[in-house]
């Protein structure tokens, strides 16, 4: 993409924004499935790290099972921009059981992250509007 036309650099910083939002969407989903853990012995928190610096790639994320019975994930893919790899919590201290799982500890990423996927949502949005203003030719 020709980011020096000013048409490119408007669809490319929502593509960016985009990219984003599926790396925190896919983030939420890993800290909810820890929450979802917080019972299973020797269960050991992951998160999501980024990866490139501005989420350049695509996001790929495979979930491997911990027992035969559990159910496989598909994985998650998003083009334009969220890269991540699922890496162990090095914060987390594990239990009697072995469970690593810190019920506040996953409330806080989680109440973190949520913001910043509002935010981005937020201007998101407003790039989107932008865009449909330009293209009405600034009819509202």
């Amino acid at each position: 993409m020709d980011s020096t036309n000013p048409r490119m650099a408007l669809i490319d910083a929502v593509e960016n924004l985009r990219g984003a939002l599926d790396y925190h969407l896919s983030r939420h989903n890993l800290l909810a499935s820890n929450l979802a853990h917080i019972d299973t012995p020797g269960y050991k928190p992951v998160d999501l790290e980024r990866t490139g610096q501005n989420f350049d790639g695509a996001l790929h994320v495979a979930l491997a099972t911990t027992q035969e019975g559990h159910l496989a994930s598909s994985g998650t893919t998003g083009s334009a921009g969220a890269t991540g790899k699922i890496v162990e919590d090095p914060g987390a201290a594990s239990g009697g059981d072995g469970n690593g799982v810190d019920l506040d500890r996953e409330a806080v990423k989680i109440a973190s992250n949520q913001m910043r996927y509002d935010m981005l949502a937020q201007l998101a949005s407003s790039e989107l509007a932008g865009l449909s203003w330009a293209a009405s030719d600034g009819k509202r």
